[in-house]
């Protein structure tokens, strides 16, 4: 320090943080400590620097792999999302696994815990949350999941209350389609629970051909009328989550929504090509719900989930000749686990800690397709237990007098499942993290796993559907042709092994800035896959799946499913992450100065200022929870804390940016035995889309200050090129796409809410997708683009706009 001792008001400052902090996490167990240190703010008479040292968030995870990217209040209000989910949306390209594969949703824990699934949190408002940490794939290991996505912890707050409404209205900037939704909710967060309740109403008009720039594949331009390129429809939706405790280290959850979607589509000219055109109604309702209990036993972590859903579709098609056909299917999904994890034993260099986990899953399908007089019915189900087991064991740690280059540690992990309508399957895989010191971490892993084809791949009924349209890369042309789908039983188990090797570096010299790079390496045997693109590679491999007539044109196809011999590839993904904040003094003496005219809660429940009007020292992670009220959060409650975004008190500003760059080294596909290996990167294709990009660039990047906010992202990848065919090769350009979000955080601007009340909790948001309106150019060898890849086809949207207001009451 500057000098032995601290002056009065530096003492009184430090006392303040640290009696506001509470000693214990949520498990009452003894937490670590971080040591924040803060320069006086107060002038030339206070030189002295303090430490001020307060326990972690309650909540954050207790792992040895070091978080990738964190963010506290204020990274998370400058990304201006109304919900976890859109959060995780804006997050997408930091929480995608770099395992290569593609990808799912991350593993999502809340406060440290399992949740029951998704929907208990999909809702929360990002103004809810203290912190958000994002872990390798290797962390969902200990806590029963299979290592192939990231994980992701959202820490609440402890003390929160909040009513809001939201509504929102969008179009393309090419016209021809309107969107509007209206989202009322209910968030509260006590020290014993939280309740969540949210309903919205989404609704959607037509976007027709003749809206659209476009050479019709079939029929006359005067047809575009009759035909949609987005269906009308209507959405309602109607969830909750509750979550109780039961005691200080039990809670127990329960999630109920349902959701149904009308939409009506139009297919083409009626009979003649006049009258009524022909129409295509649906109607889809799904019911979700799920219930988990979890808790301590000693110093094990045990937790127990069991789910239900039910999805149901009803389809009315429209035929030439006044007929109608009828589709109605009926999916019903469920199961449990229960899952324990803690420290067997204390080896020689730590504790080993296991995570063992017992799994049902149940799955129930039929469906009825009437078309023309003929029925065809499907009627699947699979039955799935599985036994799932990971152990983790300390290998090198100075604190416990082992080695001297940091902390080494071997994860292992084996699964064993069984579906009923397959043979069993065997998964197993191993983990090397090494934390060569608190700012540089290393990662290897192998992964051994067998994967069953889906229940529909196996089982569904054979679908015969006419006038397809289809382009034919043999000769060129975009045709109609009659499909076949449905299922193959003849698939086999694919059997897949991955390696990774990676690396995370919080640079020291820069604060704030992480640095990460992955390398991937996947073999897979037997892939089952959709049946791909007909190209000549493909239809020499199954040319019993081809029909064609006397002069070579294409009349038909068999697309059930199929399985490929090999499919390899490899990958390097890097990106940093860099964030700062900015203007803290300014806001600490507007704050002091009279801010909290506007800012100050006491009417909204929430924490007003220490008494001498400054801003106390906070850690990167933002102010821990309180001790909180009784029950769901305080009467007439606000957001508590200072980065959220109907917190009240006026904030420094914020910009963080992320950058990662993809880099495909091989992808290459054998389809089967003498017939030649395809290179995805090399002018070969298995899908409708092209080839594979060998360049992937994502950015995101935003800026958050006086309660103004900006973000951009933007995507750009290389494009690929299909080699041969009639026309000579088919080029997919490269494309790139930015996004722009700005908004304005009322409840950050004292004075605007003291002229105008109405706009106090309340926030305006304006979106701009795909900003330059870039869409994807696909020509063939002459430059001419074929005609079901026109851009109205691909991409009928193009530039989009939408406007959000947001209100907490």
């Amino acid at each position: 320090m500057k000098s032995p001792s601290l002056s009065l008001r530096s003492a009184l400052l430090a006392a303040t943080a640290l009696a506001a902090t509470p000693a214990l996490a949520v498990d009452d167990q003894p937490v670590d400590t971080v040591s924040v240190q803060s320069d006086s703010d107060f002038g030339d008479d206070y030189e002295d620097e303090i430490v001020v040292t307060a326990p972690r968030l309650a909540g954050q995870l207790d792992t040895d792999f070091a978080a990738e990217v964190e963010l506290d209040e204020a990274d998370i209000a400058s990304y201006g999302a109304s919900s976890i989910a859109e959060l995780l949306d804006a997050l997408e390209p930091q929480t995608r696994s770099g395992r290569g594969r593609g990808g799912g949703r991350p593993v999502i824990l809340v406060n440290g815990r399992r949740i029951s699934g998704f929907g208990a949190v999909r809702n929360i408002p990002p103004e809810a949350i203290a912190k958000v940490e994002v872990f390798p794939e290797q962390v969902a290991l200990q806590y029963g999941y299979a290592a192939t996505e990231r994980v992701v912890n959202f820490v609440l707050k402890s003390d929160f209350r909040q009513i809001s409404a939201e509504a929102e209205a969008g179009i393309p900037t090419q016209g021809g389609q309107f969107k509007s939704e209206l989202e009322p909710a209910f968030m509260a967060i006590g020290n014993n629970g939280r309740l969540n309740l949210n309903a919205s109403w989404e609704h959607q008009t037509m976007l027709r051909e003749s809206d659209r720039d476009l050479i019709p594949v079939t029929g006359s331009v005067a047809d575009a009328e009759a035909r949609s390129l987005s269906p009308a429809s209507d959405t309602y939706v109607i969830d909750g989550t509750l979550v109780r405790g039961i005691d200080k280290v039990t809670e127990a959850s329960v999630s109920l929504r349902f959701d149904q979607t009308d939409s009506l589509s139009l297919l083409g000219p009626g009979a003649g090509g006049a009258g009524d055109p022909l129409r295509r109604d649906s109607r889809t309702q799904n019911w979700t719900s799920s219930a988990s209990v979890n808790g301590m036993l000693g110093d094990w972590r045990w937790s127990a989930t069991g789910n239900y859903s039910d999805a149901d579709q009803r389809i009315f098609t429209d035929r030439l000749g006044g007929t109608s056909d009828r589709f109605d299917s009926s999916q019903q999904s469920f199961g449990g686990n229960a899952n324990i994890s803690g420290s067997v034993i204390d080896g020689w260099a730590g504790p080993i800690r296991a995570s063992i986990t017992g799994s049902y899953t149940g799955s129930r399908f039929d469906s009825r397709s009437e078309r023309g007089g003929t029925i065809t019915v499907t009627d699947l189900a699979r039955d799935t237990p599985s036994v799932f087991g990971s152990l983790t064991v300390p290998l090198l740690d100075p604190d416990y007098e082992v080695g001297k280059l940091g902390r080494l540690s071997l994860t292992l992990n084996a699964e064993v499942e069984r579906p009923s309508d397959f043979s069993a399957l065997k998964s197993w895989g191993a983990t090397l993290n090494w934390g060569l010191t608190g700012n540089l971490s290393l990662l290897a892993s192998f992964a051994s796993d067998e994967a069953a084809p889906s229940m529909t791949q196996l089982g569904a009924a054979p679908l015969v559907t006419p006038a397809v349209t289809y382009y034919d890369f043999a000769t060129g042309q975009t045709v109609q042709i009659t499909t076949t789908t449905g299922g193959n039983p003849f698939l086999l188990a694919e059997q897949r092994r991955d390696l990774k090797i990676g690396l995370n570096w919080n640079v020291p010299m820069v604060d704030g800035l992480r640095f990460s790079i992955d390398y991937n390496r996947n073999r897979s045997l037997d892939t089952a896959n959709s049946f791909p693109l007909l190209t000549p590679e493909i239809e020499a491999a199954f040319p019993g799946r081809v029909v064609r007539d006397g002069s070579g044109t294409l009349i038909a196809l068999d697309q059930r499913p199929v399985n490929f011999d090999r499919a390899t590839n490899s990958q390097i993904r890097w990106g940093i992450n860099y964030g700062a904040s900015f203007g803290q003094k300014e806001a600490a003496a507007s704050e002091g100065a009279g801010g909290r005219a506007g800012g100050r809660r006491g009417a909204e429940g929430a924490d007003a200022p220490p008494p001498d009007g400054s801003a106390a020292p906070r850690g990167e992670g933002g102010p821990p929870p309180s001790a909180g009220g009784r029950g769901f959060g305080r009467p007439g409650g606000g957001a508590r804390g200072p980065g959220g975004m109907f917190g009240g008190r006026p904030q420094g500003g914020r910009w963080n940016i992320s950058l990662y760059h993809t880099v495909k080294l091989t992808d290459k596909v054998l389809i089967g035995p003498g017939v030649p290996e395809l290179d995805l990167l090399g002018g070969s294709a298995t899908g409708n889309g092209g080839g594979s990009n060998r360049h992937l660039l994502e950015l995101d990047g935003g800026v958050f200050y006086k309660g103004f906010g900006a973000r951009v992202s933007a995507k750009y990848d290389s494009g690929s090129t299909i080699v041969g065919g009639a026309n000579g090769n088919l080029d997919f350009h490269d494309l790139a796409t930015f996004n722009l979000r700005v908004f304005a955080d009322f409840n950050q601007m004292p004075k605007l809410t003291g002229s105008l009340p109405f706009l106090k909790n309340s926030r305006v948001r304006l979106s701009v997708d795909n900003l330059f309106d870039a869409q994807r150019r696909i020509t063939d060898a002459s430059g001419v683009v074929p005609l079901n890849y026109q851009p109205g086809y691909i991409d009928p949207l193009g530039r989009y706009i939408e406007l959000q207001w947001r209100k907490a009451f």
